[in-house]
């Protein structure tokens, strides 16, 4: 009768761990079966400790690097959607400052909204929650934008001029020789500008590369702080511009 009970013990023991364990073992294969494909989790079960130490630089780079996987989330861990929009929006309406550019913030419409964990394929353990919406403005404006999670700094932005807005992005005189060249230089000039302002940093180097056919540029644009140099990257068009987006 002891060895009997002593045998129930045992299996009981081991259901009782099988059942601790188990799940999450399955959990593990699963994620790893589902990780090339975009699925909707919850933040609240990430693991998420690395953020925090990351770097205005790092999370610029993870935001801007082609070699990541993205995760739809139900919601972020820092914010809401709605505390996140709301951070958007106060974020656009620092980095526009009129003049070439320019978003009616103040009476624009959400179109869409989404919450998204980024994994470096290339370092799984380097990682990021952004937000990211697509606005749009009374006169037609849209702006495509991404904002960290964490710090609600913008990470990419993405501007298309609308046709009936009063003003234009790049006013561009083609009959001349070099003035569409000319206008771009210029818009690339003053849209590192106000990345320099909106990042609180000086600009220490502009490079620029027109296309062959002269109807847009690529640049890159040096902004440097106290600790730090952040090569930022875009493309500016006659009808607008992208802000940390890799051209190569």
């Amino acid at each position: 009768m002891k060895l009997g009970r002593n045998i129930w013990f045992a299996v009981a023991l081991l259901i009782l761990i099988g059942s601790f364990f188990m799940p999450n073992a399955v959990a593990g294969v699963t994620d790893a079966r589902r990780i090339d494909n975009l699925i909707v989790i919850n933040a609240q079960s990430i693991t998420y400790e690395a953020a925090p130490e990351l770097s205005i630089h790092e999370r610029l780079e993870i935001a801007a690097n082609p070699n990541t996987e993205m995760l739809t989330l139900k919601t972020g861990q820092m914010m809401s959607v709605e505390f996140a929009r709301d951070k958007a929006l106060r974020e656009i309406a620092r980095f526009f400052r009129g003049d070439m550019f320019d978003f009616i913030y103040e009476k624009c419409i959400v179109e869409e909204g989404i919450a998204l964990f980024i994994i470096d394929t290339t370092d799984p353990s380097i990682s990021l929650i952004v937000w990211k919406f697509i606005l749009s403005d009374s006169v037609g404006n849209e702006v495509t934008v991404t904002i960290d999670d964490d710090t609600g700094i913008i990470l990419n932005l993405l501007y298309k001029k609308g046709n009936r807005s009063s003003n234009v992005a790049v006013t561009a005189d083609t009959g001349k020789s070099g003035s569409l060249d000319d206008t771009l230089n210029a818009a690339a000039l003053r849209l590192s500008e106000m990345m320099a302002m909106y990042y609180s940093m000086q600009i220490i180097l502009g490079d620029y590369e027109f296309s062959p056919g002269g109807n847009f540029a690529y640049y890159r644009a040096d902004i440097t702080g106290i600790v730090s140099v952040i090569p930022m990257y875009g493309v500016v068009r006659a009808n607008g511009f992208s802000m940390n987006e890799r051209a190569d």
